[in-house]
């Protein structure tokens, strides 16, 4: 019986630490940078009473190349430009945990916890699986909790400095919505009606087709038809499908709706599991959404540039304020 395609969606197991970006997304923080435990070899950069070590520097960069490259496809990025913009990162970093620090903000292990098992869940990930996706990027489970609460105590310090004095004017909303309307397109959808007949007992079949072709004929309602005689799934319902959208229905039965008008019923489509018999009921044209049921993603777009705005302004004031020395 052929009725709406499924899709399956996967999240690939290398998405894994951008994933755990998404536990400080949630109050819109930069990215976590990777970090070892181990001996460094030197001192690359120096941030008031704080170090960056080379190898910190490594494994941020050559996380940050691995991140082109996935979003690129094979796009060629240079290598001296991302570990710059690798160290640029960890720098404010530094800041906004001296910040984090001075305000009293931390992290609780429980927190850490929760965030794990978010990130777990999210990946349908088991605690094994977690620690072989962290041994593939170099990471033990002991590093990897520090820089998740690290990233928590960040997102915390951004929450309470910038996010919770934000807000947004309606008219705003509005603005936004008139100049990009076209963001806001909704596809095409019609509402249909099915009788379904299947083929395993033809004689049945036919008999049911020709009481429901003489039932057309007498005007008799398609939707009590369906109540009478079809063997599909939203029979109860009169045969409604719903509203659908295009790619949503088999392609042979879309196509067969499209050529119909709002009221027709279709020719009797034969498929090899049964025969099938289709009512357009209604038809909507591509239009945009109201500005009611966009408000909220509208809210969270200023919202995001405007928090985006503020924390750089003011992680460039801070660059001013400290003491940063490069040893590259």
């Amino acid at each position: 019986m052929i009725f709406h395609k499924r899709q399956n969606f996967k999240k690939p197991l290398k998405a894994l630490l951008s994933i755990a970006v998404t536990v400080a997304a949630l109050f819109c923080v930069s990215t976590p940078v990777l970090t070892h435990a181990e001996v460094v070899d030197r001192i690359v950069a120096v941030v008031d009473d704080s170090i960056i070590t080379l190898s910190e520097l490594n494994v941020a960069a050559g996380m940050a190349l691995n991140k082109v490259k996935d979003e690129k496809k094979g796009g060629k990025k240079d290598a001296k430009v991302v570990r710059t913009g690798a160290l640029d990162k960890l720098i404010n970093q530094k800041l906004i945990k001296h910040a984090s620090d001075s305000a009293g903000i931390d992290v609780t292990e429980r927190e850490v916890d929760n965030a794990i098992e978010d990130v777990k869940k999210q990946n349908n990930l088991t605690k094994k699986n977690l620690m072989l996706a962290l041994a593939q990027n170099g990471l033990t489970m002991r590093e990897y909790r520090e820089q998740m609460k690290a990233q928590l105590r960040e997102a915390k310090f951004v929450n309470m400095e910038f996010k919770s004095k934000i807000s947004i004017l309606p008219e705003e909303v509005e603005d936004y919505y008139r100049q990009n309307i076209e963001k806001f397109l909704q596809p095409p959808t019609f509402r249909a009606r099915m009788i379904f007949l299947p083929s395993s007992d033809i004689s049945v079949q036919q008999a049911r087709l020709s009481v429901i072709k003489e039932g057309l004929k007498k005007n008799e309602r398609f939707a009590d038809l369906a109540r009478q005689y079809s063997d599909g799934p939203s029979a109860s319902n009169g045969g409604d499908l719903g509203w659908l959208s295009k790619g949503e229905l088999d392609s042979v039965l879309e196509h067969e709706i499209e050529k119909l008008e709002k009221g027709e019923v279709s020719p009797v489509i034969k498929r090899p599991e049964g025969i099938y018999m289709l009512q357009l009921t209604q038809k909507r044209e591509a239009s945009p959404a109201s500005l009611a049921e966009v408000t909220p993603s509208i809210q969270q777009t200023i919202f995001s540039r405007r928090l985006k705005n503020r924390l750089s302004s003011w992680l460039k004031e801070e660059r001013k304020a400290a003491h940063v020395e490069i040893r590259l």
